[in-house]
């Protein structure tokens, strides 16, 4: 006598995922759109940063090269002042040394953003002659 396995003939079908495969295909996609927005701010914040840093080496350049064509010898001293630029206020402070040379000072120039309490945006030092 032989024996034969009945086999049903009704095919095992998967009705979807799983709670588990759903769950973990969530929690994946969580910590990769968080990773992306913790980039996307810094980039953002990184951006900022760049165009204050280099609107203020415009005006320190702008500053220095004012003091440059100035007809007089620059005076030593320090001195600030308030600057507006792209419709922003900033800080200008400069501070005139005497170097060894009588016909060359030194000048460093500092720019601030107006509106806000930071740290200096750009400091540039340069040489004034007097011919």
């Amino acid at each position: 006598m032989k024996f034969q396995l009945k086999r049903s003939h009704t095919p095992c079908r998967h009705q979807g995922f799983t709670l588990l495969e759903v769950l973990i295909a969530l929690s994946i996609f969580a910590i990769c759109a968080s990773t992306l927005l913790q980039q996307s701010g810094r980039s953002v914040r990184h951006a900022a940063y760049l165009e204050t840093r280099t609107q203020a080496s415009w005006i320190a350049e702008n500053e220095l090269e004012r003091l440059r064509l100035n007809e007089q010898f620059s005076p030593v001293g320090k001195q600030e002042k308030e600057v507006t630029f792209a419709n922003r206020k900033w800080l200008v402070s400069q501070d005139i040394t005497n170097t060894n040379n009588k016909d060359l000072r030194k000048a460093v120039i500092e720019v601030r953003d107006g509106d806000s309490q930071r740290a200096t945006s750009f400091k540039l030092t340069g040489f004034l002659g007097r011919y």
